[in-house]
This record gives C-alpha cells, sequence and structure tokens, in this order.
C-alpha cells in the first residue's frame, strides 16, 4: 500500500499570494506564487472522496474516504507524478469551470462573488 502525502498547510508564499489577490483584484500566474516545478495542479474540496483524488492524482494523497479539512486542497504534479500538496485556509479558491485540473499556465483571477478562481488562458 502507497503512503499518502502529507499535505503542507502552511506555504506563505502561496497563501500569501492568494491572500493579496483576494484583497486587491487582479489576476495572476499561480507558478509565480509557487517555488517548486511543476507542470499540472489539481483542485479538491471538503467532502472529496479520496478515491476520486487517488485516480485524479494517480497515488493516494489523503488518509481517509473524504477530504475533511475546509481548506481547498491543491495537488501539484511534475511529469504526472505528484510533488506537493497544499491546503488553501479560507475555502475561497474555486475553479472557473467545473474542471479540477489545469496546466501550468493556469491564472488565478478574482471573481466577482469575492473568491478567487483557477482560469486556464484564452489561447
Amino acid at each position: 500500500m502507497q503512503k499518502s502525502m502529507d499535505v503542507d498547510y502552511n506555504d506563505k508564499q502561496l497563501n500569501d499570494g492568494l491572500s493579496a489577490l483576494v484583497a486587491s483584484g487582479g489576476s495572476r500566474p499561480l507558478r509565480d506564487m509557487t517555488s517548486w516545478t511543476w507542470d499540472e495542479v489539481h483542485l479538491f474540496h471538503e467532502g472529496t472522496p479520496g478515491d476520486f483524488i487517488e485516480k485524479t492524482v494517480g497515488e493516494p494523497v489523503i488518509k481517509s474516504k473524504f477530504y475533511g479539512s475546509k481548506a481547498s486542497l491543491l495537488v501539484f504534479e511534475d511529469g504526472g507524478k505528484p510533488v506537493k500538496a497544499v491546503g488553501v485556509s479560507g475555502d475561497y479558491l474555486r475553479g472557473a469551470d467545473d474542471r479540477v485540473s489545469f496546466p501550468a499556465d493556469v491564472v488565478v483571477e478574482t471573481s466577482p462573488r469575492g473568491a478567487v478562481q483557477l482560469a486556464v488562458p484564452a489561447s
């Protein structure tokens, strides 16, 4: 049985970057808020089944049957392998559409509802 990942609930650079966007508005590449190498990110919320997270990511991420934290969960991958799991406090992070997986050029933008959302830039 594979070990689950450790979720980092205290990544200052990412949490501060997201909080600043909530306060000021605008948009910014998610990559600018991280210090590690990644090429895909997945977004999950409280209540997401653990088997869905594992199927999406390809490896166990959480130990329980459901993701139980109120923090949004971002799982970053590089080359198809998970490299970091981050819990984003405040539960204000959403997807601009129904997807849970986003490419490396994903942008974080403010939404009219006072949240911030992950959006794929128009090509």
